[in-house]
Parts: C-alpha cells; structure tokens; sequence
C-alpha cells in the first residue's frame, strides 16, 4: 500500500469539507483544524444556487440537500412601502434554493473521511527544505504536511502568509440577520429596498424564513443602548409584510459589518494556496460567497487529483477562479453600493430603472453565474 501524503485544512467551514469531500481519498491523508471548540456553522440561511448545486450533485449530496431546504422560484424587487419595482422567474436545470447553513455544514461533515480537530489555532507556517510544511499551533502542538489548504475565512492567517494585504475593506454599511418560524407561507424570495437600507427575505423549509437587513452606518456600530431588536424596529418597523413579523419573532439576531478584499492574484506558496473567503471574499450582493467558495474548493481538489501536489495543479486552479471570483467581487460590490443608496434622487431613479427593466434583461445577467458548471471543466 502506498504511503498517502498529508494535507492539512485550515478552517472547518463549507470551503474546506467541500474541498476535503472532493478530493481522492486513497491517495490522500486529510486533517481539518478549526480554532473553534467544536465544528459548527452561525444560525444564518445561506444561498445555493445552480452554480454550487451542480457540485453537490457530483459529490451525491443534492438528494438531501433538497430535501434540508427550500427552493424558490420567483424573486421580487420592492420598496419599503411593498411596491413592486420587478420580478423574474429564474430557470436553470438545477433548482434555486436557500438552506441553514448549519444544516449545509451538517451535511458536508457527515461521514466525512478526515482526521477533525477542534481548538487548534494557526500560529505560523515553515516551510521546510523537501517542500513539506511545518505548522505550529497556539496550543504548542506542531505538526509536518506535505500541502497547507487555508480555507480559514476573511481574515485568513493562511492568507497573511502568501499574500499579506493587510485587513479587509469596510464597505460602509453593516448586516444584521437571523432565521425565524413563521405561522405564513410567502414561497418566494424578495429584496426591498429603503434609504441606505435594505431587507432580503428567503424561504428555507416549512415556513422557516432566512431574512438580512442592511444600514449605512459606522463600522461595526453598537446597537446600545436601545438594544439591537429594538433598533431594528425602529429602522424597519414600517416596513411592508412580513418584514416587521421576521424581526419580531427572532430569537437570535446576528451582526457583522459588510467587508470585502480587493481580488488579489497569487494565492499560492509552495504547498500552500488558498480557497473561498481566504481566497476571494466577497459582499453578499449576488448570494454567491458561498456557491464560488464551493466551485474553488471542488475545482482545487479536482487538480490535485490530476496533478498531484504540484505547481500545475494550483496554477490551473487559480487560472479558471481567479477571473471568475474577480469578476464577482467587483459585481457584488458594485450592487451593494446601489442598494445602499441614500440621496432621495437617485433612489427614485434607481427604482424607475428597476421598474422598467424586462425581467429578461435582469435573467440574462444572473444566468452568467448560474449557468456556470465547474463540474464540466475540462482540466
């Protein structure tokens, strides 16, 4: 039996599960260390969209994915008052759907064939003189690898190793979201529009809905002293059906401020290289940081598996998802600054453009990231 090599998977989120399902078990050895006490996902829905799914189809996990969430297939544009300033039908031979993402996260750990370590936080990467690397640990513990795959987040310390471009890039404005049961059934997914302020709302199973509200504000802003459901109230509370009866009703409200990274080529050093929000990060504007952390992860494991560890194998994968990622970064950042609008002015002519698009035009510009299939890349 041949000795199989060693690679070690810093971050246990869906990048890294994805990239570790992927990849060829007989011929590697795979370990994930997570610096969080044990593996687990934040209480949040995310968006799989055709793109993504067509990777979960391979890795026969679509049947129970489906199964875990729900599928929309309409989409609406409003205004705060509940006008309707678009809709469109998206189509695709793979259905558009949104998830818990700690029931994603569940699926992709599920009888996953890899050594998992909770507690361990990176603090240094050697590289030593045969092309192994040795990684040192908070903890004390070190261990040798022959490949380093950092799918350790937005503020990857695997990335401050390769790339080292300093902190990510506040965009003006912060998130709040949360996952809520609901007594009503709405079947369709909706982003509203406000000043300098938006809601989005979608279905993920069984009347459970998955809903994120932006403001313009300062850099991670406390909600003190009015508490944060109670100033979410008061940002939202006029708003149209049910976005008042989402934020009402949720227990666990999240916050994060929207932050991206100036796409940066180069992910790789030696053995080590970089996948998802490590690699790319992105503002949620297109739903696609997760569904493009799942196409690199599955496309990285799949050049391995070709070429081995070798420089070909990380120079084909950032060929093909280093333009893509690029041009998604820039397009995601470029609808967020949209969204937010606050001059009373442009909203109205942004609403009228809105208004008077064709659905089809709007179809076109989603079926270029939906009908990319990683899957079908010849590599």
């Amino acid at each position: 039996m041949r000795d199989r090599k060693k690679i070690a998977i810093i971050g246990g989120g869906i990048a890294g599960l994805t990239f570790a399902r992927s990849l060829t078990r007989e011929d590697y050895e795979i370990h994930i260390f997570e610096k969080k006490e044990s593996f687990k996902e934040i209480g949040a829905a995310i968006s799989v969209f055709p793109n993504a799914l067509c990777v979960m189809d391979d890795l026969g996990l679509l049947e129970e994915i489906l199964q875990n969430s729900g599928q929309f297939k309409t989409v609406y544009l409003k205004t705060s008052k509940g006008k309707i300033l678009s809709k469109s039908k998206p189509k695709s031979d793979y259905p558009v759907i949104c998830i818990h993402r700690a029931d994603l996260h569940g699926i992709l750990l599920k009888n996953i064939e890899a050594n998992i370590y909770n507690d361990f936080t990176l603090k240094n990467i050697v590289h030593l003189g045969n092309g192994q690397v040795t990684i040192q640990f908070e903890n004390g513990e070190n261990k040798v690898f022959d490949a380093v795959i950092g799918a350790d987040g937005i503020h990857s310390e695997v990335r401050k190793h390769i790339i080292n471009d300093g902190e990510p890039i506040f965009r003006g404005y912060n998130i709040w979201r949360g996952v809520v049961k609901a007594n009503f059934e709405i079947g369709y997914g909706s982003e509203t529009y406000g000043k300098g302020k938006r809601v989005g709302i979608v279905p993920i199973k069984d009347g459970v809905y998955g809903w994120w509200a932006t403001c313009n504000e300062a850099f991670l802003q406390d909600d003190s002293p009015e508490g944060t459901k109670q100033k979410l109230k008061r940002l939202f509370g006029n708003w149209h059906h049910p976005i008042p009866e989402l934020i009402e009703n949720t227990e666990e409200i999240l916050k994060n401020s929207l932050t991206d990274r100036i796409p940066h080529s180069g992910w790789t050093k030696g053995n080590i290289t970089l996948i998802g929000d490590a690699a790319h990060p992105t503002t949620p504007n297109l739903g696609q940081g997760g569904c493009i952390a799942i196409e690199g992860a599955y496309l990285l494991a799949k050049c391995i598996n070709k070429y081995g560890l070798s420089p070909k194998a990380y120079e084909v994968y950032e060929k093909y998802q280093f333009p893509r990622s690029k041009e998604i970064v820039n397009e995601s950042l470029k609808l967020g600054k949209i969204g937010q609008i606050s001059n009373p002015i442009l909203i109205a002519l942004r609403n009228v453009l809105f208004k008077i698009t064709p659905s089809s035009i709007a179809m076109r510009m989603i079926d270029k990231y939906f009908s990319y299939r990683v899957t079908e890349l010849k590599i």
